[in-house]
């Protein structure tokens, strides 16, 4: 009774430790919202990326449009920018900042933050909604505005 009670426990402490072991390879984290920009304005979209970089090897994150679920990657209308920062021998942090240039109605919609590791595991964060306002200020030359229509 003693030996089956021993052998129970320690599997229980093997399975409890193994599993504070086992976490995701890669989580995303940013906060979500909904912007209400201006045509002809510009949005920056950030997130990070924290991974495990033994675990997770090469990473790509990116921002999506989600319901065209394409990649933002046309340098005319967007500029990305990425930094990583290594705490330790194994985890990483990157930041992936997307400023999306010159609004138009046509931007509007949603927006996710996407990391795909290498050898397993993606991740993605919330969604962000933007709608693009249809009217946009303008400064005249002699310090007035006006509004421009679409």
């Amino acid at each position: 009774m003693t030996r089956l009670v021993l052998s129970t426990v320690l599997l229980l402490v093997t399975f409890c430790a193994s599993s504070a072991q086992e976490k995701d390879a890669v989580e995303v984290i940013y906060t979500q919202k909904t912007l209400n920009p201006a045509r002809g304005s510009s949005v920056k979209l950030s997130c990070d990326a924290r991974y495990d970089f033994k675990q997770c090897g090469l990473l790509h994150v990116a921002w999506f449009q989600n319901d065209q679920n394409a990649e933002l990657t046309q340098p005319r209308k967007y500029h990305t920018t990425v930094n990583e920062t290594i705490s330790d021998q194994r985890m990483r942090r990157r930041q992936v900042v997307t400023e999306i240039l010159n609004l138009t109605p046509e931007d509007s919609g949603a927006f996710q933050c996407r990391a795909e590791c290498q050898l397993k595991d993606t991740a993605m964060g919330h969604l962000i909604i933007i709608n693009v306002q249809g009217m946009r200020n303008i400064t005249l030359a002699h310090g007035g505005s006006t509004k421009a229509g679409p």
